[in-house]
């Protein structure tokens, strides 16, 4: 699995287009992080690939990361690069 953080902005566009390319929600959960904060996890998979993406909002201040399987690396980025532009 690969780790890298990502603007925390696009999560919500990210999450329509991992959708529109075909991977299926395995997992999601929401709720409050440390009494001050909330945040969110959402698992995708295409065929043997993972793709999860953790979110997080602690008082205003906003951070985001994907896991992906090695495999998937290239399609994510390149949805990441397209949702960049």
């Amino acid at each position: 699995m690969e780790y890298f953080e990502i603007n925390p902005d696009l999560c919500e566009l990210f999450k329509a287009q991992i959708l529109a390319q075909h991977w299926q929600i395995r997992h999601q959960d929401a709720g409050q992080t440390h009494l001050v904060g909330w945040g969110y996890e959402v698992t995708w998979q295409k065929d043997n690939d993972l793709a999860i993406l953790r979110y997080s909002d602690k008082q205003g201040v906003a951070s985001a990361m994907i896991e992906v399987s090695k495999n998937a690396l290239p399609e994510i980025q390149a949805l990441l690069k397209e949702l960049n532009e």
